[in-house]
């Protein structure tokens, strides 16, 4: 099997591993209803965080430490578990934060060719499916970049509302 397409592996997270600068680029507007503002009318803010990542159960899982301030002066703190399944081949990703509600359903996924995609459905308010798709890439020893998206029609179309780009710490 060549480099390129190597399956997902335990050792997908490794590049993490550390602390970062993070800058945060966040669609404006109540992400959970299903806009249909025009892509490009939407409007989006920028804040800085930073971001830790370590390994846990002999590497088996990674868990990170967020944190930010957002543009209301808020002060936002999130944490994630990234553990690994070898029987699958698949991850599951947790995230909870100290501004919603505990969530612990987990959205999984896997990476190929570098590029990690993960999935789960939750309900709106009223009750409607929402897709949510993370996609991890650009990982390398200095940047990786993460990517929150929505769709409201069982993933036929996606919005992106969040994107991290992580800068390595000094």
């Amino acid at each position: 099997m060549s480099h390129h397409s190597q399956p997902s592996g335990v050792h997908d997270f490794d590049a993490l591993i550390g602390s970062w600068t993070v800058l945060n680029k966040r669609k404006k507007g109540h992400l959970l209803q299903n806009h249909t503002i025009p892509e490009e009318e939407a409007i989006w803010e920028e804040f800085r965080g930073r971001d830790r990542f370590e390994k846990q159960l002999d590497g088996r899982a990674v868990v990170e430490h967020w944190e930010a301030t957002l543009p209301s002066g808020e002060r936002a703190l999130g944490y994630s578990v990234k553990a690994f399944e070898p029987s699958t081949g698949q991850w599951a990703i947790i995230w909870i934060d100290n501004r919603n509600p505990l969530d612990f359903r987990p959205l999984y996924g896997s990476f190929e060719n570098g590029v990690g995609t993960f999935f789960q459905v939750v309900e709106t308010s009223d009750g409607r499916p929402l897709h949510v798709r993370y996609i991890w890439d650009e990982m390398t020893a200095a940047t990786a970049r993460w990517q929150q998206a929505f769709s409201f029609d069982e993933g036929k179309h996606w919005d992106t509302n969040w994107i991290m780009n992580f800068t390595r710490a000094e």
